[in-house]
């Protein structure tokens, strides 16, 4: 059944569908009349009138996304989003490569189309992080591709208690490693997806890199390859910042290295390309450094991907993700494949 959202005027302009087959997850927002189908200046106009309230219903759902707007290019989106706070510390620290494309719009994550990205919460491994994600589908995948989303409060409830009494007590400590852009592992994958601390720091002065990460509340430690590893204990729950309800939020389960979590190929280039004195990109592990059993972490990651969502990308939609509700990943892809992110605070 189609309902239209309650707000301000935006009624008579849009309606909402909560998509049946993933369960009412995400909420599809379609505009009732040609205006907003056909002039991203109105689209803009009307994005920003109703940010507020489309952002609590983001919250609310989970997710919503913008479908059948004139959102086209780039610069389309990028005016969505010129308003919006970034997080603090922007992109700073961010594990995987990404590049700029306008003021507050990055690539999605660079990760080699035939792998699957895994759901995580968007930068839960660092202390300033994005209260929502917002997608924007310049050009779908040929085939797959898709942004694939995840219920955390669905999975919350499926996480055993001992387990969950143990990460709350503990929080997660996360090693994250970034290599020297002259040190390289002989693997061209491994290399494109292991990003260079120049890149993730925004700066190559070794002393400025150890002043930003300590500025963003992580321990910097230089390694023998020349990489940097910053290192940073956070929860494994957190409130959140809406509706004061307590979520899970961590990458445990996406940063865990295991051959049923990264696959057998992607795991034995690691083995066999890291090792003492070339940290791999990531380790993760209780607050307090006690190993994570990797049985537990696997079933958890079972669980988190039983409840996964994938609805296909169609060119110019737009969708917008609590980061605290929903999780979010990518699925294998052919052919181009042009998806933008813009982080809100």
């Amino acid at each position: 059944m189609t309902t239209h959202l309650a707000g301000r005027d935006w009624t008579e302009q849009v309606t909402a569908t909560p998509w049946a087959e993933g369960g009412g997850l995400p909420l599809f927002v379609t505009p009732s009349g040609p205006e907003l189908r056909d002039d991203p200046a109105a689209v803009a106009r009307w994005f920003a009138a109703n940010r507020e309230g489309l952002f609590a219903a983001a919250t609310a759902a989970g997710a919503l996304v913008l479908r059948g707007f004139a959102v086209r290019e780039t610069a389309d989106f990028a005016r969505l989003v010129a308003d919006i706070p970034p997080p603090s510390s922007g992109y700073a620290g961010g594990a995987t490569p990404r590049g700029s494309l306008a003021e507050k719009v990055f690539e999605s994550t660079k990760y080699p189309p035939q792998y699957k990205l895994p759901l995580h919460q968007e930068m839960a491994y660092l202390p300033s992080y994005p209260s929502k994600v917002i997608f924007f589908s310049r050009i779908a995948a040929e085939t797959g591709g898709e942004t694939t989303i995840g219920d955390m409060r669905r999975f919350g409830a499926q996480v055993p208690e001992e387990f969950a009494r143990a990460l709350r007590a503990r929080g997660v400590r996360y090693i994250r490693n970034y290599r020297d852009p002259a040190w390289s592992t002989g693997n061209r994958m491994l290399d494109d997806y292991h990003r260079p601390w120049p890149d993730a720091m925004g700066t190559a002065d070794r002393a400025e890199a150890e002043a930003i990460a300590r500025g963003m509340g992580m321990e910097p430690r230089w390694e023998d390859n020349g990489s940097l590893s910053l290192i940073y204990v956070g929860p494994g729950y957190i409130a959140h910042p809406e509706t004061g309800e307590e979520v899970w939020f961590n990458q445990l389960v996406s940063q865990f290295y295991a051959p049923e979590m990264i696959g057998e190929e992607r795991f034995r280039l690691n083995l066999q390309h890291y090792g003492p004195g070339a940290p791999q990109p990531v380790q993760v592990s209780f607050g307090d450094g006690t190993p994570f059993d990797s049985e537990t972490i696997v079933a958890l990651s079972r669980a988190l991907h039983a409840g996964e969502v994938a609805f296909p990308w169609q060119a110019g939609d737009v969708m917008i993700l609590d980061n605290f509700h929903t999780a979010h990943g990518r699925n294998p892809f052919t052919g181009q494949r042009d998806t933008q992110v813009a982080l809100v605070a």
